[in-house]
C-alpha cells in the first residue's frame, strides 16, 4: 500500500491560538482542539498544529505527515534515496513516529498506527 497523506503539520508556539486564529479569521471548521494538538479542515485538507517544544523553530515551513504500513520499510527506502532520519523511531501509544529530511531538507512525518484490536 501506498503511504497515505494525512495532513499538513505545523509547529506553533500555542496550539488554541492558532486554532483561532483559523476557524475564527478563515471560517475553517475545527476537527480537533487540545493544548498539544489541534485540526483544522480546510476544504477536505486538514491544517494541523503541534504544539512546540519552548526550544523549537516554529514558523518555519510545514511538515508533511504521512500514515504507513511499515515504518521501518519506509524508513529504508527513504534513506537509499537520500532522505536522512531526524532524530529517532519514537513509539508513543498510538503507533510508531519518525521524522525525516528529504534531500531538499525538508521534514516528513511518518507515522505507523497502531493496529486496530492490538494491546
Amino acid at each position: 500500500m501506498a503511504a497515505e497523506f494525512k495532513h499538513i503539520m505545523l509547529m506553533v508556539k500555542d496550539v488554541p491560538t492558532s486554532v483561532k486564529f483559523y476557524s475564527e479569521g478563515l471560517g475553517l471548521p475545527v476537527k480537533v482542539a487540545t493544548p498539544g494538538w489541534g485540526e483544522v479542515d480546510a476544504n477536505g485538507t486538514t491544517i494541523a498544529f503541534h504544539a512546540a517544544e519552548s526550544d523549537a523553530d516554529v514558523g518555519s515551513s510545514p511538515i508533511l505527515s504521512f500514515h504507513v504500513d511499515d515504518i521501518h520499510a519506509v524508513i529504508a527506502t527513504l534513506e537509499s534515496i537520500g532522505a536522512k532520519l531526524e532524530g529517532r523511531i519514537r513509539e508513543p501509544s498510538f503507533g510508531k513516529v519518525a521524522a525525516m529530511r528529504t534531500p531538499d531538507g525538508h521534514l516528513l512525518s511518518l507515522l505507523q498506527p497502531v493496529a486496530v484490536g492490538a494491546a
